[in-house]
């Protein structure tokens, strides 16, 4: 798939850029914190000190006895700085590197700690739930969300949500239709829903070659492709495409609540768009 390949040059230039550009840049003090409050007055506290350290991530649950009973789950996901895609699946941060909750008097009750990596251009969402078992049962739940904007090195405080960024996929402009073939490619800004509510009836689908209307047989989401982005995949029917040809795609959404439509894994819907134009390669 020639839009696949040169995406992903696209993407390992920009990746050297960005390294070339952090490496060279002289290093500085910059203080960056971010607490979040739970439903027990648990606390999740985000902090980086210095440029281009790890997120100091620490969770302290109130307690004044020693022999209560905690247990801990955590995940980090990692979402789109600006959009709020979803990037990649949640990692589980237990036992490894977040470990159990021990008491600690001075800092007031049970606590966990550990260095989560501060990930560029991206917001760090951790989540966590803690259960006492022991004397009573308690479900305390929180979550935080640390955004590291492209080269900064560190999330400044101005810059993080208080939830994480979240817009629906969008058409980023990169597409093409490969000759020999029916089928047009279209990329999206996130990883898109690809199965279920995620794909839409091929009739809200409207797609012209040189002027001509094909109509939309089968319709794809393809996530990861490259990582973090998705490509919506049209066939259509009649002839295979020839070089030089023009193809033009137009997307209508639909208005019904819980038809399927384009839409990011949080259910946020893409709007209508184009006609867009479509080189063939």
């Amino acid at each position: 798939m020639k839009l696949r390949r040169r995406i992903s040059l696209l993407v390992v230039g920009a990746l050297a850029a960005a390294t070339l550009a952090l490496a060279s840049a002289s290093p500085a003090l910059a203080a960056g914190r971010i607490s979040s409050t739970g439903n027990c007055g648990d606390l999740l506290d985000m902090r980086v000190k210095n440029v281009g350290d790890d997120i100091d991530v620490g969770i302290t649950i109130p307690s004044i006895d020693p022999t209560e009973v905690w247990s801990l789950s955590a995940s980090d996901q990692q979402y789109g700085a600006v959009t709020g895609g979803r990037q990649g699946d949640p990692v589980n941060l237990v036992p490894n590197p977040l470990p159990q909750p021990v008491y600690d008097a001075a800092e007031g009750g049970f606590v966990s700690s550990a260095d989560i990596a501060n990930t560029d251009n991206a917001t760090t969402g951790i989540s966590y739930t803690a259960t006492r078992t022991s004397p009573s049962p308690i479900t305390c739940t929180n979550p935080a969300f640390w955004t590291n904007p492209a080269g900064s090195g560190f999330g400044p405080p101005s810059q993080n949500p208080t939830g994480r960024p979240d817009s629906p996929p969008l058409f980023n402009t990169l597409s093409e239709a490969d000759a020999g073939t029916s089928d047009v490619l279209l990329q999206f800004d996130q990883e898109m829903l690809d199965s279920g509510l995620g794909i839409p009836a091929t009739n809200r689908f409207a797609v012209t070659v040189d002027g001509t209307a094909r109509a939309v047989t089968a319709v794809a989401v393809i996530n990861d492709s490259p990582p973090n982005l998705a490509i919506l995949d049209l066939t259509f029917d009649g002839a295979a495409l020839t070089s030089g040809q023009s193809v033009t795609v137009r997307y209508t959404r639909p208005l019904t609540s819980g038809t399927a439509s384009l839409r990011d894994l949080e259910n946020n819907q893409t709007p209508s768009f184009g006609p867009v134009t479509v080189p063939v390669l």
